[in-house]
């Protein structure tokens, strides 16, 4: 099976070939595609996914994830992207300054859509928390502050924390499992 992945972060395209080895050969679709505004990766995803698969009459796969954080009422949510350009992680930690529960979550929407059918969305979510300072250097975006639940480091700070991170995996496993009917 082939998936066409419209994403700009070679990061991300790292990650779905590293989960979808031996099931799946993803080639990057490195261009740039309007994303709408909305409150939800999943409408997001939705959206792009289906006017790609009409443009590029091919089999596309999007995804739209993002750091969701508790006491922020989700923020920075579905704009985690932009938010860590004009902030960056120092922004996000002096936002949570003073805040005990730092609860949070990570979460993926991934949208796969063949030319001409309806698109689908499958979601993925991992729970953790913030950390209270920038840790490690492995991973990307929002891994440094990020502890997922059971750990007490950062994925920041975890060598094998790409191939720890749940929330794609389990959005991307979701979608697995429709294509093989299952």
């Amino acid at each position: 099976m082939n998936l066409l992945f419209a994403t700009h972060n070679p990061n991300k395209v790292r990650e779905f070939k590293e989960i979808l080895h031996g099931i799946a050969e993803v080639e990057q679709l490195n261009e740039e595609y309007p994303e709408i505004q909305a409150d939800t990766s999943e409408e997001v995803a939705l959206e792009s996914v289906k006017k790609l698969a009409e443009k590029y009459k091919k089999t596309i796969v999007v995804e739209d994830s993002g750091l969701f954080i508790d006491a922020l009422k989700g923020f920075p949510g579905v704009y985690s992207s932009p938010i860590h350009k004009q902030i960056g992680l120092p922004g996000i930690l002096k936002l949570m300054e003073g805040v005990d529960k730092r609860g949070a979550a990570y979460k993926s929407a991934v949208g796969y859509c063949e030319p001409g059918k309806l698109p689908l969305v499958f979601s993925g979510e991992e729970k953790g928390t913030i950390a209270t300072s920038i840790r490690g250097t492995h991973g990307f975006g929002h891994d440094p502050i990020f502890i997922p639940e059971h750990e007490t480091q950062t994925y920041g700070e975890l060598a094998d924390g790409s191939t720890k991170k749940q929330f794609r995996r389990r959005a991307l496993d979701k979608l697995l499992k429709q294509l093989r009917g299952s």
